[in-house]
């Protein structure tokens, strides 16, 4: 049976509270801020709740497995807007980057067109956004399932990789947001990674968790005053 991605990420509200309850970090009684983590399967597979139980607040899990930012883009209203957090994390690209796949591939520049778009909606719901740099990928696995020769004719996957990074910190600069540079910070983690080679292993949930977690908790103790729900 299908679910609705917004029935889910409720659930997953929920049971983000339920673990927080269960941690003994119980959240503060001016209802606490929510945090949606907005992205691909990487998020999808579950760093938010590792992220929710650290910082002691509810999170809601936006990670769609083989999304892009084009198709993040069309369901932001309904997965991210609508439930009206405090902090939006915006972590695509690793589908971005897909060379080998022209339906899917989406180029630097449109990819940093699509994360302005991202930033102004979050902006117009008074929400503050966190940035994360396209993290480190095992080349051997990938190009088991990858055309290893189209991305070598694009310039390799490491110059392809560093082309989306290097526009998300040069954003994250350009309009003073916080970046999470997993591409540097999780070179030093190899334990992150799982077998395939570009998800994260249970470890790595908890390692993304602490990293993002980092940006993610000064924001949310300075959020401008929200305006009242018409």
């Amino acid at each position: 049976m299908k679910h609705h991605p917004l029935a889910l990420a409720t659930k997953r509200c929920v049971l983000g509270v339920l673990l927080v309850l269960a941690s003994g970090r119980a959240p503060a009684a001016d209802s606490p801020p929510a945090v949606v983590c907005f992205g691909d399967s990487i998020t999808k597979r579950g760093y938010p709740d590792e992220l929710g139980k650290r910082l002691g607040v509810a999170t809601i899990n936006a990670g769609v497995g083989g999304n892009t930012t084009t198709a993040g883009l069309k369901r932001m209203q309904r997965d991210v807007l609508d439930l009206t957090p405090r902090v939006v994390v915006i972590f695509f690209g690793t589908n971005d980057s897909r060379v080998d796949a022209p339906k899917v591939h989406v180029t630097v520049d449109h990819y940093v067109a699509n994360l302005r778009q991202m930033i102004t909606r979050c902006a117009a719901i008074q929400a503050r956004v966190v940035l994360c740099t396209v993290p480190p990928i095992n080349p051997e696995p990938y190009f088991q399932r990858h055309a290893k020769a189209v991305f070598d004719e694009a310039g390799g996957l490491s110059k392809i990789l560093e082309g989306y990074r290097a526009a998300v910190r040069r954003l994250g600069t350009e309009l003073d947001l916080p970046v999470v540079d997993l591409a540097q910070q999780l070179a030093s983690e190899p334990a992150w990674l799982s077998a395939d080679g570009v998800h994260p292993t249970p470890a790595g949930n908890a390692i993304l968790a602490k990293l993002i977690a980092e940006k993610v908790s000064p924001l949310l103790g300075s959020h401008p005053a929200r305006r009242a729900n018409p």
